[in-house]
Order: structure tokens, then sequence, then C-alpha cells
């Protein structure tokens, strides 16, 4: 008997409050944030299926005696079930009372032993469920979000995505991923509505699709079970199309919290005088709107772009860049200057090439690793917060914690120009490891308020620049990109970006607006380090005009070289 269309709504609803609320936050101690944690996963699963079959391999053996005692007894009363015929004969009957005693006894032990050897695995997953890591229901949603994000900012099929099939972003290198497993019918279904939940209605219409797809292709799935979840699918994929047909109507194709493809489900729509504004609404093309305020929407439809690989700023803007060596007049750098790139001029960005050896990044991992702990980010009230715009985790390093910490921030020191000691500064090394899907939505390092009253703030200024330090290669995805300047950084272990975050009268330069992209493939290490305003007071001076910027790295001065000799 099919459930009736009240009931199934009744209970979707339900269920997408739930997991809306799920989806508003992050959970302090969640796994699908990092890949490190999930690699940490993995030899947990190891350890839990060890486990289960050490107690298969015992169980099978005891319930082996258990199944001949079966055996036996069926053997010996050969489908009889009449009593008095059963033990009129003294042999069956001695066989009969052998079998209570001597044979009972021992197949009652096995049992026991059974149930005793159960628990014991039972409590040794508990054990390792308490001391370790272990993923959650709420980990299990932040990954159906990752995918779907990944689906969208990349434009991937979702047909071969369910598949476990899809293409990396650099498309000269011909990237092909598979995964080991396919998309069920379930997970395809678990994942629309986790899209539709999320406002991404014309997505949740292709994971609907996608697990009708995968429900026909289950040869395995027959019976009354199949055809409900059919029933289902089906009837989600009708209230989704109404709730899509109406924000399209009502709100448009692409908000901040919602978006919807470019023409109705509902064919008929076309037919009742709307049919001009959907045409007009699929002519609609792209423009980049570099180096000017952008709407939130307008800042995302970019971002999204430049994530995805394409270019955005004219040849013209492109052909000024260059490539050179950076000595600064330091002695330290003239057998091996610094390999800068310019990726953009107004705002300076630049990528400090081989910025640090392999050694020193996986220095940097290594000593992260077991720090790590759920980012958070600031909130519309000032407060710090965990949510889905900002997935990852993060640790902090103090440089006495390692010898090879100081040289390291040295060598940031002489090749950007900047100081970095006493703690006024600078900020402590931050190394962050994204997760599934990971990312930072658009944002700026720029933190102070100019109405803050905290001393310690007031003491040290707003941080005047960053320098990013990329620990790992990334296969696909993973850039980070700058909206308003159209500037693309792909990661490369060893290599950095930097940019100046203020104006020189101290304003934040919102030019400088930047996101971290999801990571389709790999797992992604950065380190920040965020350099304090006041402290460079002499060597990166205030401008003589309000919207004077840095357009360069520091020089090497004798003031500098004074006060790096002190340190």
């Amino acid at each position: 008997m099919e459930p009736s269309p009240a009931v199934i709504t009744l209970l979707l609803v339900f269920w997408l409050k739930i997991v809306s609320t799920s989806l508003s936050s992050i959970e302090a101690d969640d796994v699908f944030s990092s890949v490190s944690k999930m690699e940490d996963l993995v030899h947990q699963e190891k350890k839990l299926v060890d486990t289960v079959d050490s107690f298969l391999i015992e169980a099978k053996q005891r319930l082996a005696i258990v199944e001949d005692y079966v055996t036996t007894y069926r053997q010996a009363i050969k489908g009889e079930l009449n009593s008095a015929w059963l033990v009129a004969n003294p042999v069956d009957a001695y066989h009969l009372i052998k079998r209570f005693t001597v044979d009972w006894r021992t197949t009652e032990q096995i049992l026991r032993d059974v149930s005793i050897t159960s628990n014991d695995a039972c409590n040794h997953v508990m054990m390792l469920r308490d001391k370790s890591v272990f993923a959650e229901s709420h980990d299990l949603h932040g990954a159906a979000i990752a995918l779907i994000r990944l689906q969208d900012t990349y434009k991937l099929n979702v047909t071969a995505l369910a598949d476990g099939r899809y293409t990396g972003v650099d498309q000269s290198k011909e990237q092909v991923f598979q995964s080991l497993q396919d998309l069920s019918s379930r997970d395809c279904f678990f994942i629309a509505r986790h899209a539709f939940a999320d406002g991404y209605y014309d997505t949740a219409l292709e994971w609907g699709e996608a697990a009708l797809r995968q429900l026909a292709r289950e040869e395995d799935n027959v019976g009354p079970t199949t055809e409900i979840l059919g029933y289902e699918i089906k009837h989600f994929m009708n209230y989704a199309s109404i709730v899509h047909d109406d924000v399209l109507e009502k709100k448009g194709p692409l908000g901040m919290h919602w978006q919807t493809n470019s023409n109705p489900v509902n064919k008929k729509l076309f037919r009742s005088g709307s049919s001009e504004k959907y045409e007009s609404l699929s002519e609609q093309k792209f423009t980049p709107k570099l180096y000017q305020q952008q709407s939130e929407d307008e800042q995302n439809e970019s971002y999204e772009r430049l994530c995805r690989g394409e270019k955005l700023r004219t040849v013209k803007i492109d052909a000024s860049l260059r490539c050179h060596l950076v000595t600064r007049g330091h002695p330290a750098l003239l057998l091996q200057p610094a390999k800068v790139e310019q990726q953009s001029l107004d705002p300076m960005i630049v990528v400090l090439h081989d910025l640090l050896t392999d050694h020193q990044t996986d220095i940097l991992r290594q000593l992260a690793e077991p720090k790590l702990a759920t980012s958070s980010h600031l909130g519309p009230d000032g407060t710090f917060i965990r949510s889905m715009i900002r997935t990852s985790k993060n640790a902090w390093l103090e440089e006495n914690e390692n010898a090879s910490l100081p040289a390291i921030r040295r060598r940031m020191e002489i090749v950007t120009g900047l100081i970095y000691t006493p703690e006024t500064a600078s900020e402590h090394f931050q190394v962050a490891n994204y997760g599934i899907g990971g990312l930072y939505k658009t944002h700026t390092d720029s933190t102070v308020n100019r109405e803050d009253t905290d001393p310690w703030m007031l003491r040290i200024g707003d941080r005047i620049a960053t320098l990013m330090v990329y620990l790992t290669d990334v296969e696909a995805g993973g850039a980070t990109v700058f909206p308003n300047a159209g500037v693309t950084c792909w990661p490369r272990k060893g290599s950095a970006a930097f940019w100046w975050n203020l104006y020189k009268n101290g304003e934040p330069d919102l030019t400088t607006i930047h996101g971290a992209c999801p990571v389709l493939h790999g797992s992604k290490w950065v380190s920040n380090k965020w350099i304090r305003q006041y402290d460079q007071m002499f060597v990166a001076k205030c401008g003589l005009h309000f919207l004077e910027k840095f357009d360069a790295l520091v020089p090497h001065t004798r003031v500098y070289a004074d006060m790096m000799s002190r340190n």
C-alpha cells in the first residue's frame, strides 16, 4: 500500500527542517571539515573491521559446533515427534538424555561465549569511539553539502558524479577522477533533499533525477521497499518542482540563499504570459565587474568563475604583469633571489615561488596536525562562529615549539621586508587543513572595527598584510581567488601568496576581498602569517594621499636591517 501524498509531504517538510537546522552550524568535533581527520578515519575504520573480523572468525568456529548440535538432533529424530515412540527404545532414550546433558551444556556454553565475545567486540568499538576520531550524523550532512557545492561550483555532471566520476579544473591536463564506489539511489536522494534544504533548487532536481536513474539500474532493489522509495523520490520531485518554479517566479533565478534554473519546470508557465521574461533570463550574459563595488551576487558569481579557472580580466591587464627575481639589496637574497610573480598591480598581489623548502612545509604540517580544531569566522554580530562558510580545521603554532619555526619566520621577513617580531608585529603561524570540498567563502583579512576599544587591538593595529604559504600541492581545485581583482592563485607546495590588506592610511582595501575555492580532489594545507600594522611604521610608511596604496614589496633599508639585527 502506497503512503498518501499528504503523509509524505508532512514527513518531507519535517525532515527538511531538521536538515536546515543541522546545516546552520558546524560541530566543534566534526570530521568532514579536515582531510587530515578523515585520513585518521580511514585508519579507525580498519581497526573496526579488524575487530569485527576477529569476532566473526571466532563466532563461526563456535557456531559450527552449534550447527552440528542442531543437525545431530534432526538426524536422530528423523522428523518423528511422537514422544512415546522416541523414548520406547532405550538407546534412543539414552541419546535424548545425553543431548540434554553433554551436548546441550556444550552448546549453552558456546552461546554464552559468543555473547561474551560479542560484548567484548562492542566494548572495544565503544572504546575506539570515545578515545579517537569517529564520524557522526552531522559529518554525513556536511559531506552531502560538500558534494553539492563541488557540483555547483565546478559545474560537474551529476550523472557522472553519481557514478563516482568527475573531471578536474585544469582542462589542459585532461584530469579524470574515479571513486572506488558509486552513489546509490538512496545516496542521491539524500543529497537531493540536502540541496533543497540549502536552497539549491536546481541542483536538488538534478540529484532527484539521478536517484531515479540509479534506482532503475539497481537490479537487487526489488520489492515493496523499492516501490516506496521510488514513490518518495517522485513525490519529492513534484514538490521540489513546484517550489523551484515559485521561487523563480517571485525572486528570480539567483540570490545569496537560493538558486534555480533560468526556465521553469512547468512548461505551462511559458504559455501564461511569462515566456518573454524567462527567455530574457536565459539570454543574460555575465559581465565581469572588476575594481569596483560588487553586490553579494556579483561577488559570488566572480568567485565561482575564478575557481573554475575562467579569465575575467582583459588581455591588456594580464600583459602588464611580470615575473622577476628580487634581492631588495639584502645580502641573504643576493645568491638566491626571491622569485616573484605578479598577479595584480592594483591591489598588489604576488606569488612568491619556492619561499619555503619541502622540509619546512612538512614541519609546519606535522606540528599542526595533532592540534587541529574546527575553524571559525567572524559572524554578523562580531563574534566568532563555526559554519559552512568556512569548512576547515586549523591550529596555531608559536615559535618556541620547534627550532625550525624561527628560521621560517626569518625567511619570510627577508623576502617580504616586513617585521614579524615581537608578538605585536605579527600573529603566530596559523596552519589550516581543508576537508571534503573545503572552502572559505569571500572575506577580508582586515579584522579591526574602527570603533573597537580593545587595548590590545589599539596597540597592534589591523592586519596590514597577509602571507599565505601553500604546504601541499592540490590535484584539482583549492585556488585562492580575488573576485574584485580577477585574480586566481593556484596552490603549489612551498610557494606563497602575498598581498596588502590596507591602504597606506590604514583603511581596509576592499579590493583584496578573497576566498578559498572548494578542494575538488586532494588535500590542501596552508599556513597564514598575518602582519600587524603599527610595528611596520618605519618600513611600510603612511602615504600622502588617502587613496595611496602599497604597490611593491618593502625595499631593504638600514632601519629595517637594524631592527632585524636586534631580533
